[in-house]
């Protein structure tokens, strides 16, 4: 009868989804069950007395888990449920929420473990944690530079624009360091990947080339309608135009890229609620890139904004800041050689 209770029991824990680990009332591993075996890197099944829990998770990061253990052990009235982290020997981490329960057989008094699992869900739940709080740092600072540009208004414009663009790169930097400093975000959560590299460049530039075809396109049709516009005694595409200044502008385009995307598209994309956050999230920041282009005028708004737009729906696609980086540069590099924009 002993034996038929003790193979019922063996089932059981086999079978359980949760990780299930059962010592004695001298911290010596009785039994693990496969998911345990998984997630601990221990051997499964039933152990030979003396080999003890502690000498398995022994390191630092794993104090709080061992605490645990040793507290439901010295504590044999109490329930213990609690949540903890565990690095397995391997250096992969999880976050458990571990229960325990006391069972008493012809050999004695049993601690069974059981371990839940809660390691997406415990990320999940920190990066979005981490998203309203960038999101709403950036919203202070947003607001605050559309505080400075009613002062830049009002003040009669006493400095170029230009300098208002560098305002947009500056703000960008210091979110960047926010994010690397304060959250949880790795680079490939910000776009920053080497994922398919040729790949993503490949694509981008076949963007970049139609993105050109248009703003040539955009330019004759206007020409046609007024050939007074765009600044009809220069060459409809002034290479002259090209200097250190476009070079230069491969830093902006990557920085201005991060604020959009990696600050406000991601994280927009994380915490907005609904059927179709990445939509939102691609609408949303497309505004919020035009309005940082006030200073510019609402044509040049309008025209962010429809950049924005594209360069959204190129990223929700690849992840990858690069190709929408590239993008970037050549739609306003292609904009100053065809005098679309003075940039």
């Amino acid at each position: 009868m002993e034996q038929v209770q003790h193979a019922f029991a063996e089932r059981v824990l086999r079978d359980m989804y949760d990780a299930v680990l059962v010592l004695d009332n001298k911290s010596n591993i009785v039994y693990v069950n496969g998911p345990a075996s998984r997630m601990l890197e221990v051997d499964e099944g039933y152990r030979e007395a003396g080999t003890r829990f502690s000498l398995l998770t022994e390191n630092e990061y794993n104090d709080e888990f061992n605490n645990a253990i040793f507290a439901a052990l010295y504590d044999k009235d109490k329930t213990t449920v609690r949540k903890v982290p565990y690095m397995a020997p391997s250096g992969k981490k999880y976050v458990f929420v571990l229960s325990s329960s006391f069972l008493e057989d012809t050999e004695g008094m049993q601690l069974v473990i059981t371990l839940s699992d809660e390691t997406v869900a415990e990320e999940m739940t920190q990066k979005f944690n981490d998203s309203s709080h960038t999101f709403t740092i950036f919203l202070f600072a947003f607001c605050g530079w559309i505080l400075f540009y009613a002062l830049w208004e009002f003040l009669g414009h006493p400095f170029p624009a230009d300098y208002m663009t560098h305002g947009v790169e500056i703000l960008g930097i210091i979110m960047m360091v926010f994010i690397l400093v304060r959250t949880s975000f790795s680079w490939r959560d910000l776009g920053v990947t080497a994922r398919d590299p040729w790949k993503t460049v490949r694509t981008a530039l076949i963007v970049a080339m139609c993105a050109f075809g248009f703003l040539c396109a955009l330019k004759a049709v206007c020409r046609q309608f007024d050939p007074t516009c765009f600044e009809p005694e220069a060459p409809f595409l002034d290479i002259s135009r090209f200097g250190l200044r476009q070079l230069q502008y491969i830093i902006t385009a990557g920085i201005q890229e991060f604020l959009a995307r990696s600050v406000i598209q991601g994280n927009l994309k994380r915490i907005t609620v609904g059927k179709r956050p990445a939509v939102l999230a691609i609408l949303l920041s497309s505004l919020i890139f035009a309005a940082l282009h006030i200073h510019f005028g609402f044509l040049f708004m309008a025209g962010a904004a429809i950049l924005a737009g594209l360069e959204g729906i190129l990223y929700e696609k690849q992840q990858n800041i690069l190709g929408v980086w590239i993008v970037h540069w050549v739609f306003g590099v292609s904009g100053t050689l065809l005098c679309l924009i003075d940039h």
